[in-house]
C-alpha cells in the first residue's frame, strides 16, 4: 500500500478580535513566508511551517509591511487607498487568531525531523528532501504528463485489465497457490519499487505545475509499509484541477505499471516470471484502487477535497454526521459545519469505513493469524483493540456533541442505556465457531493439523472440516470431510503448512494432528483447513478465539 501525506488545507480566517500588546505594532511570526501566485495566477499564500493560509494581494502587502515598528495608523498610511485604521486592525486580529503574529512566545516552526510519529498509527522516515535538481526537471515532467501521455496511459490501464481477464485461469492459479520464498521476496521488492514510483508521480506532477514537494520517504501506515510524499505545496497551485491532478498522479502511475506487467505476462507460458508479473499486476491494481478511496486520508480524499475546494472536508463532514446521529437519537440543536446534504452521507461513510476496512482485513487474514498460534492471535487482538478504540473515541465525541446540544439528562441516559443493552444483547447472538487449521499429506495419510498452544481441545470426532487451497490471496474449496475417530497425535510439520509461503521442510514447528475421514488424496496434497466446532454465543466465540489460546495448557 502507498499513501500521500495529507497537506494541511488553507486555514479559514476568524473574525474574533484578540487585542494584545504584540498586535499594536505587529510583526509576522518567525519563519512565516509569503508566496506569490505560481506563474502569476491563483491565490497568494502565507506559509508558517506546515500551515498554508490563502490571502489576497492586499493582505499580502499588509503582511509584508509587518516589521514590528509600525502601528495600525502607520500601516494604513503605508498601504494607501482602501485601507484605514479599522480595516488594518480587523486584518491584524484575524492574523493573530491564527497565531501568525510574533507574540514573543511562539517558537519558529522546526524543519520536520527525519523520523516522525503521526498519531495514531503512522511512523514516517524521510529519505529525500527534493531540491533544485528535481525542480530543473519541470520541462521533462510537463511532457511526461501532457494530455497525450495521459490519454495513452488510460488506454494502457484498460488494456492491462483486458489482459488479466484473458488470463483469468492463470490469475486464479496465482492467487490460489503458495509462493516460494524467493518469489515472494522478489514480488515484495517489486511492489515497494512500484509504490515508490507512485510517490514520485505525485512529486513530478506538483513540480510540473510549479510547486515543490518537501519530503519523500517511507512509513508504517496502520502497521502496513508504505511510501509518502509531502505535497503540502499543492495548496499554492492556482487551479483546483491542478491539485486534483497532483493527488491522482500516484494511482495513475501505479496502475500504469500494473498494466505493463499484465501485458508482459500475457504471451508467457506458465513460469515463475509469469507468476511474479501477474501477482505484481493484481496487487498494484488493488493498491491503486484503495488509494482512490475517499473515506480515509489517501489520494482519493485529497482529490475530492481539492475538487470541492473545502478545507478539512473529512473532519467537517464527520462532525456533521455525528451531529445528525445525535439529533436522531437524542434530539437537541446542533451547528452545521457544511451546508450541503451530501457531505452528511459522506461523513457517515468516513465514520464507518475505517471499521469496515479493519474488519475486512482481519477477516481476510484471521485464519492465517490463527494458524500461527499465539503470535498471530496477539497481532489480531491488537487490531481488534484498535477497532474498539475507534468505536470508543467516536462514542466520546458523540457524547460531547450531545452535551453541547443541551439534551436533557433523562433522555441522554435512557438512550445510552438502550444502546448499551443492545450491545450486550448482541454478544449473545449465536454464531458458527470455526478453527483455522491446515492439512498435510504424508506417509500416514492426510491429516488436519493445528499449532500447539491453539484451541485444539475444542476439536472432536465427527466435526465438519473444510479443506481449501493455501493461496496468498484466495482459498478455493478442495473437499469437505469430518474429524476421524483416531485420537489426536503430536506432530512436527513444516511451517509452510500454516503460511502461504513455501519454505520447504527446512523450518518445522510442533503441531497437533487429527485424523480425518477422507478416502482419497486431495489435490493439492497440502493446504488450509477450517474446523467447525459448533454454534455458540458471540461472546464465547470471541473468548475461544482471542483468550483461550493464550491460557496455559
Amino acid at each position: 500500500m502507498s499513501a500521500v501525506l495529507i497537506p494541511p488545507p488553507p486555514t479559514e480566517t476568524s473574525t474574533e478580535s484578540l487585542p494584545e500588546d504584540h498586535t499594536r505594532q505587529p510583526r509576522l511570526a518567525p519563519s512565516a513566508e509569503v508566496h506569490a501566485p505560481i506563474d502569476g495566477q491563483g491565490n497568494w499564500v502565507l506559509q508558517h511551517g506546515s500551515r498554508y493560509v490563502r490571502i489576497n494581494e492586499r493582505v499580502a502587502e499588509l503582511v509584508e509591511a509587518l516589521d514590528g515598528e509600525r502601528d495600525h495608523e502607520a500601516l494604513a498610511d503605508r498601504l494607501g487607498p482602501g485601507w484605514n485604521t479599522e480595516r488594518v486592525g480587523s486584518a491584524i486580529s484575524q492574523l493573530d487568531s491564527l497565531k501568525l503574529l510574533d507574540d514573543g512566545k511562539t517558537a519558529p516552526p522546526k524543519i520536520a525531523p527525519r523520523f516522525l510519529i503521526v498519531p495514531p498509527m503512522t511512523f514516517q522516515l524521510t529519505v529525500l528532501r527534493p531540491g533544485r535538481a528535481m525542480q530543473a526537471l519541470r520541462p521533462v515532467f510537463a511532457r511526461l504528463f501532457s494530455k497525450g501521455a495521459v490519454a495513452a496511459g488510460i488506454l494502457c490501464v484498460l488494456a492491462g485489465v483486458v489482459a488479466l481477464v484473458a488470463q483469468h485461469q492463470a490469475v486464479a492459479t496465482t492467487l490460489n497457490s503458495p509462493m516460494s520464498a524467493v518469489t515472494f521476496v522478489g514480488v515484495l521488492l517489486a511492489l515497494l519499487f512500484g509504490v515508490s514510483i507512485h510517490e514520485l508521480g505525485h512529486a513530478a506532477v506538483l513540480i510540473r505545475y510549479g510547486g515543490k514537494p518537501s519530503r519523500i520517504g517511507v512509513m508504517l501506515f496502520y502497521l502496513m509499509p508504505a511510501f509518502f510524499c509531502d505535497v503540502s505545496d499543492a495548496w499554492r497551485l492556482p487551479d483546483r484541477k491542478q491539485r486534483v491532478h497532483t493527488a491522482l498522479a500516484g494511482p495513475a502511475v501505479q496502475t500504469s505499471l500494473a498494466a505493463l506487467s499484465a501485458l508482459a505476462a500475457w504471451p508467457m507460458d506458465d513460469s515463475v516470471a509469469k507468476t511474479c508479473l501477474l501477482f505484481f499486476a493484481i496487487s498494484s491494481y488493488a493498491t491503486g484502487l484503495l488509494n482512490l478511496t475517499p473515506f480515509i486520508k489517501l489520494d482519493g480524499y485529497i482529490a475530492l477535497m481539492s475538487h470541492v475546494d473545502t478545507p478539512y472536508l473529512r473532519d467537517k463532514s464527520m462532525a456533521d454526521a455525528r451531529r445528525t446521529l445525535a439529533r436522531l437519537l437524542f434530539g437537541g440543536t446542533y451547528k452545521r459545519e457544511l451546508p450541503t446534504r451530501w457531505t452528511i452521507l459522506y461523513g457517515l461513510g468516513c465514520l464507518a469505513f475505517p471499521l469496515y476496512f479493519i474488519t475486512t482485513a482481519l477477516g481476510t487474514w484471521i485464519d492465517t493469524m490463527q494458524r500461527v498460534g499465539w503470535l498471530g492471535l496477539l497481532l489480531a487482538s491488537s487490531v481488534i483493540s484498535y477497532a474498539l478504540y475507534l468505536l470508543g473515541r467516536g462514542g466520546v465525541r458523540l457524547a460531547a456533541e450531545v452535551k453541547a446540544a443541551g439534551v436533557s439528562r433523562v433522555r441522554a441516559w435512557t438512550v445510552s442505556a438502550a444502546l448499551v443493552a443492545a450491545g450486550i444483547g448482541a454478544l449473545f447472538l449465536p454464531v458458527q465457531q470455526t478453527l483455522a487449521a491446515a492439512y498435510v499429506t504424508d506417509a500416514s495419510g492426510t491429516r488436519v493439523v493445528l499449532p500447539q498452544g491453539s484451541a485444539g481441545q475444542l476439536v472432536h470426532e465427527g466435526q465438519q472440516v473444510s479443506l481449501r487451497t493455501n493461496g496468498l490471496i484466495m482459498n478455493d474449496d478442495v473437499a469437505t470431510t469430518r474429524i476421524g475417530a483416531a485420537p489426536a497425535q503430536p506432530a512436527d510439520v513444516s511451517v509452510s503448512a500454516f503460511f502461504p509461503i513455501d519454505m520447504g521442510d527446512a523450518v518445522g514447528m510442533p503441531a497437533t494432528a487429527f485424523a480425518i475421514d477422507l478416502d482419497r488424496t486431495p489435490s493439492p496434497a497440502d493446504g488450509t483447513a477450517e474446523v467447525s466446532v459448533g454454534e455458540v454465543p458471540l461472546w464465547k466465540s470471541l473468548y475461544r478465539t482471542y483468550v483461550l489460546p493464550f491460557l496455559p495448557n
